[in-house]
């Protein structure tokens, strides 16, 4: 065999060279608070440009598909909604809604808007056969004193998302819905169903939304409990990104990538160039 005959390696290097979508988590893997990261726009607009389809998955519970594709634009990157999925646009579809029942939302105007889109929305604890939770910034003894009677009475609980915590300006972290949905979890003595990550409900709607199959697909974010373990459950490739290794779970979901930012997502792929700088 002659030196300049030989076949290519496999490419090891890069193990999402055969993806056909790459899903992107939003707060703490493309921004932080208002700040985008670092050549997370280069990156994506590079990961366009070789074939692949974007689309960004986020639990965030009080906003809208156009509202966060609004921000996606202001921060530089090009977006629409039909690439965003978030829990609130999944909410109507989900099967505790199918009967309208009777619902009390612990949320904001923007989540008793969406609630109401699909059922009934009440104020009465004493009539509500359903609780809707998202993070809500007013929540105080008395939103729990509230959303729990219908619960104690056999009413589900449904939370867009279950994440503990969630990143904002300055590095500050906050306490997310997940945290809210536990302190009702603890007094009701049940379990939370969940509209976003980890849900393999919703990673089937954005496999869906994006026509790719599991095993072509990859999700890159920075949680490991939802991004993480939601999209190894859907049986998709999963990339962490960052720092944020905090998990519930006493056995963490093991990434099949890590990396230390966004950007290192280039080197996975492998058919991207990398940019000066970058």
């Amino acid at each position: 065999m002659s030196d300049d005959a030989s076949t290519p390696a496999p490419a090891t290097h890069a193990p999402l060279a055969r993806t056909k979508a790459i899903l992107f988590d939003l707060d703490g893997c493309l921004w932080f608070g208002d700040t985008a990261a670092d050549g997370a726009a280069e990156l994506l607009e590079d990961v366009r440009a070789s074939g692949r389809r974007v689309g960004f998955v986020s639990n965030v519970s009080s906003t809208r598909a156009a509202d966060v594709t609004a921000k996606l634009r202001r921060l530089g990157f090009t977006a629409s909604p039909e690439e965003v999925i978030v829990p609130l646009d999944l909410l109507a579809d989900h099967p505790l809604l199918a009967g309208r029942p009777r619902t009390l939302v612990v949320g904001n105007a923007a989540v008793r808007a969406a609630v109401a889109e699909a059922t009934k929305v009440t104020h009465d604890p004493n009539e509500a056969e359903l609780v809707v939770l998202a993070r809500d910034r007013a929540f105080d003894y008395g939103t729990l004193s509230d959303a729990l009677q219908p619960l104690l009475r056999g009413a589900p609980l449904l939370a867009l998302n279950v994440d503990a915590r969630v990143p904002a300006d300055g590095g500050r972290i906050e306490p997310g819905a997940g945290a809210l949905a536990a302190s009702l979890e603890t007094a009701a003595g049940i379990r939370a169903e969940v509209v976003g990550k980890p849900s393999r409900s919703f990673f089937r709607a954005a496999l869906r939304r994006f026509g790719v199959d599991a095993a072509d697909a990859a999700i890159v974010g920075d949680t490991l409990d939802a991004d993480i373990a939601g999209g190894a459950a859907a049986g998709m490739i999963t990339v962490h990104v960052g720092t944020n290794h905090g998990s519930a779970h006493r056995t963490p979901p093991v990434p099949d990538h890590a990396a230390a930012d966004v950007r290192g997502v280039r080197a996975l792929l492998g058919d991207l160039v990398a940019r000066e700088g970058a």
